[in-house]
C-alpha cells in the first residue's frame, strides 16, 4: 500500500483555501456567519491559513440539531471556518483514499451513487438464487478512533496532515464521528474499506456491494450466506469494533426481492418502497399547502417535485407518479 507524504504544503496552500470557502458556502453563501466570514475573505483565509500552519486551529464547538426523515438521527454542523478546513484536507486527501477503494462502494463518490448502486444490485440479483443483506447498527456512533486513526495513518504518511485529520476526529468526543462533517462521509468509507476488502479478497466474494454501512452479498447457496454472515460478524467486531443490526441483517429470496436505497429491487423490475412513497406524499401535500399560504413559490416547488421524480423514474413508478401527481402542473 503506498503512503502519501508531503500533503500539508497542498492542504494549506492558499488557491486551495479560496477553492474551500467556495465549496464549503454552497447552498449557504447568504447565511450571516457566511457572509461575515466573506466580508473579510482575504484576511479571514490568511489567519485559518496561519493558524492551520503554527498547529494552532482547533475545531470550533458544534451547533447540534435532528432530523427525522427517513429515521431520527442526531446531526451536527460545524463552524463555517471548520468546514473550510474539511473541505481543503477532503480536496487534496480525498483522490488518495478513493483510489484505494473497491469499486463496488458507492457512497459519497464521484461517479457512484445511488442509482449506481442500484443497478449493479439488480444486476447481481439476476445471476443470484439469495442475497444477503446487512446493516451495521448505529455506525457513525461506534467507529473506534485508535483503529481508524491506524487506517488512516497507514494511507497518509504526512505528520502535519494527520496532526489536522486527528483534532476533526476527536472533535466530535471520544468515540463516532459526527454525522453532518464533509470528512466524516470520507473517513467512514476509509473505516469500511477494511470490510469491502475482507469480503472481497479474504471471502473471495464477488458478487458483493456497499452503500455506506448497507451492504448486500449475493450468491446461491443460503447455507453459505449464512456462514458468511457469522464471518463478517466477526471480523466487524474484532477488526473495526462494530456490530451487525441482526434484525436487518438477514438472508432473502432472489425472486422475493430486497429493499435498497429507497427501492425494491427484484431481479427484472424495481419499485419504490412504501416508506419514499409516504414520505413524499406528506411532503408534497405540505409543499402544496405552502404554495397556497404563499410562503414556497412555484419554482420552488417544481424544483422539489421534479427532483422526486428524476429519483422515481429509476423504478417502475409511471403509474404511482401518475396517481400522486395527476393534475399538478410542472
Amino acid at each position: 500500500m503506498k503512503t502519501y507524504r508531503r500533503l500539508f504544503d497542498s492542504v494549506t496552500a492558499f488557491p486551495n483555501l479560496l477553492l474551500a470557502s467556495k465549496l464549503a458556502q454552497r447552498g449557504k453563501r447568504f447565511r450571516y456567519e457566511t457572509a461575515c466570514f466573506n466580508f473579510g475573505l482575504e484576511k479571514d483565509l490568511v489567519k485559518l491559513q496561519e493558524e492551520l500552519i503554527s498547529g494552532a486551529w482547533t475545531p470550533g464547538a458544534y451547533h447540534s440539531f435532528t432530523v427525522f426523515e427517513p429515521k431520527e438521527r442526531p446531526i451536527v454542523a460545524a463552524p463555517y471556518r471548520d468546514r473550510v478546513v474539511h473541505h481543503a484536507l477532503h480536496n487534496i486527501i480525498e483522490p488518495v483514499f478513493d483510489a484505494g477503494f473497491m469499486d463496488d462502494s458507492y457512497a459519497c463518490r464521484d461517479g457512484k451513487g445511488t442509482h449506481a448502486a442500484l443497478d449493479r444490485a439488480q444486476d447481481f440479483l439476476r445471476l443470484s438464487r439469495f442475497v444477503l443483506q446487512c446493516d451495521v447498527r448505529k455506525f457513525f456512533f461506534s467507529i473506534n478512533h485508535e483503529t481508524l486513526r491506524s487506517i488512516i495513518s497507514r494511507k497518509i504518511g504526512c505528520a502535519r496532515t494527520l496532526a489536522v485529520i486527528y483534532k476533526i476526529i476527536a472533535s466530535g468526543g471520544s468515540v463516532g464521528l459526527p454525522i453532518g462533517n464533509l470528512t466524516s462521509q470520507l473517513f467512514a468509507n476509509a473505516y469500511l474499506n477494511e470490510l469491502d476488502r475482507f469480503v472481497k479478497q479474504g471471502l473471495g466474494r464477488r458478487r458483493y456491494l456497499r452503500y455506506m454501512d448497507d451492504f448486500l452479498i449475493f450468491g446461491d447457496c443460503k447455507s453459505e450466506l449464512a456462514d458468511i454472515k457469522i464471518k463478517i460478524a466477526g471480523f466487524l467486531e474484532d477488526r473495526l469494533q462494530l456490530k451487525l443490526k441482526e434484525t436487518k441483517s438477514v438472508i432473502h429470496h432472489a425472486v422475493n426481492g430486497v429493499s435498497f436505497l429507497g427501492f425494491r429491487l427484484f431481479p427484472c423490475h424495481r419499485r419504490l418502497t412504501g416508506a419514499n412513497v409516504a414520505k413524499f406524499v406528506k411532503h408534497f401535500k405540505a409543499l402544496r399547502a405552502d404554495r397556497r399560504g404563499g410562503t414556497v413559490g412555484f419554482q420552488e416547488m417544481n424544483a422539489s417535485v421534479r427532483a422526486w421524480v428524476a429519483h422515481a423514474e429509476h423504478g417502475n413508478t409511471w403509474n404511482l407518479r401518475a396517481k400522486i401527481l395527476s393534475g399538478v402542473p410542472l
